[in-house]
């Protein structure tokens, strides 16, 4: 086996094994990555065997302090690996890794595993190599995903939700822009944490016109056709995860945002394996926000870990 810095040469090679992989999405995708590679300088490593056919995948990027981040832009990152993996691989992998990164005078791995929501098939070789290697799990941030192929029957709020849509007329609609809505949610991050949005509309918008069967918007709005909300999801793999969602003051007091979780998991986006509300932890995982956890489970939501590991080269 040979390990190698990415290169924009195999960009095909690398989308392809994506595709074909037990545990990629489409975040790992090369235009997905590189849409804000000036924020995040990539360093992704490739994996080959004896006759250069990849083997795995590191999407990764620097971080200050010569620290490898696998992914610092992305949600989850780590080692993105084939239907043929063993569990020895990953040992054999981290090994050549540390080797890597000992050359290049790089003293730590940030390491953002995978959620199984997202694996076709067993993939946490990379946690036992995590462990061999003395790994040290940092960041462990509690997310709720309804399992949609055995569902818990969800609480009166689902009943609720129905009721208030038929009392408010409200419809949730699919639109191919984020733009109507994304002042909400602009607004909405002010208001609840004092930050704004990790992207903008336009990176949205571009995003979506590279990924149009991955990244889906929707609004709720009145009879009156005024926006109410919207929601940004990203698909992939029977995963639908909800990656921004915010209402008008008009529309939470309509619990409209309740209607578009509604809407979406059990009449607009069928046949999928999971829906992911995303974490309700700040302060790295220590703090968790128990009313939104309540609220999510009350769809029928369960526990969902995120775990991010580090790494001494």
């Amino acid at each position: 086996m040979k390990i190698s810095r990415y290169s924009h040469s195999i960009k095909s090679e690398w989308d392809a094994f994506v595709d074909a992989s037990k545990n990629g999405t489409f975040l790992f995708r090369r235009d997905y990555m590189e849409y804000h590679a000036d924020r995040f300088p990539d360093h992704s490593y490739v994996f080959t065997d004896d006759d250069g056919r990849i083997v795995a995948l590191l999407p990764a990027t620097l971080r200050e302090g010569r620290v490898l981040s696998s992914h610092a832009g992305l949600t989850y990152g780590g080692l993105v690996l084939s239907d043929r993996t063993s569990g020895v691989n990953p040992l054999v992998m981290f090994d050549m890794l540390r080797e890597e990164m000992r050359k290049e005078e790089l003293c730590k791995l940030i390491y953002k595993a995978i959620p199984h929501i997202y694996h076709r098939q067993g993939a946490e070789e990379d946690l036992y190599a995590l462990f061999r290697n003395n790994a040290v799990l940092s960041v462990r941030n509690l997310s709720t995903a309804i399992n949609l192929r055995n569902p818990i029957a969800s609480s009166r709020l689902g009943k609720r939700a129905e009721k208030r849509q038929r009392k408010g007329n409200i419809s949730v609609n699919e639109v191919e822009s984020c733009r109507s809505f994304w002042d909400i949610i602009i607004e909405d991050r002010r208001i609840r944490h004092n930050v704004r949005p990790v992207h903008t509309a336009a990176e949205l918008d571009y995003l979506k016109s590279r990924f149009p069967d991955n990244i889906l918007f929707y609004t709720a709005c009145d009879e009156a056709g005024e926006v109410l909300g919207g929601a940004v999801i990203y698909l992939d793999r029977g995963v639908i995860h909800l990656q921004y969602a915010a209402c008008t003051q008009r529309g939470k007091d309509m619990y409209a945002a309740d209607v578009i979780y509604h809407e979406l998991i059990f009449n607009t986006l069928p046949g999928n394996a999971w829906f992911d509300f995303g974490i309700s932890n700040e302060d790295a995982g220590r703090y968790l926000n128990e009313g939104m956890v309540h609220h999510k489970e009350e769809f029928g939501g369960r526990s969902v870990v995120y775990d991010i590991y580090e790494m001494e080269v």
